[in-house]
């Protein structure tokens, strides 16, 4: 191939093709690892509703057992957290080597409530897959004139 025919990459200084090679080998990594990272986790899908005494918020959680929900109450906010842990034991009977691999993966969604939220009013249930969570509507309305 003569030097006009070789990918312009190949004409830079070496010291550019370094870098030009280890931002692709980053790119490559992160792809090839992306269900990995919680940014790209599918986010906790919820429904939220008002009616004249309740703030509702419902979260579908299929196939979550309540010991890995988290709920946080914060002054104007509701946080859901799923914590779902996996552990795989690989064992070589050969050299009675055990190998224990553990994945830990952790959703969250926060969602505003528009007034102040007392935790201790706070009601929450969870049944087939779908955690409710009930809070006293103390929204004030301001009537327009």
């Amino acid at each position: 191939m003569s030097k006009e025919q070789q990918p312009w990459s190949n004409k830079l200084p070496q010291p550019y093709q370094n870098v030009l090679k280890s931002i692709d080998s980053f790119f490559q990594n992160t792809m090839q690892n992306i269900h990995d990272n919680p940014l790209f986790l599918a986010p906790i899908p919820t429904n939220v509703y008002e009616t004249n005494d309740s703030f509702i918020i419902e979260a579908e959680l299929p196939g979550v057992s309540k010991k890995q929900i988290g709920l946080d109450v914060y002054r104007h906010a509701v946080r859901i957290q799923v914590t779902q842990d996996e552990r795989t034991e690989y064992i070589d009977d050969e050299s009675g080597i055990t190998e224990r691999v553990g994945h830990r993966q952790v959703r969250q969604r926060v969602i505003p409530v528009p007034f102040f939220i007392e935790e201790h009013e706070v009601k929450a249930t969870y049944k087939n897959g779908l955690l409710q969570i009930i809070i006293p509507n103390k929204r004030k309305q301001i009537p327009i004139e």
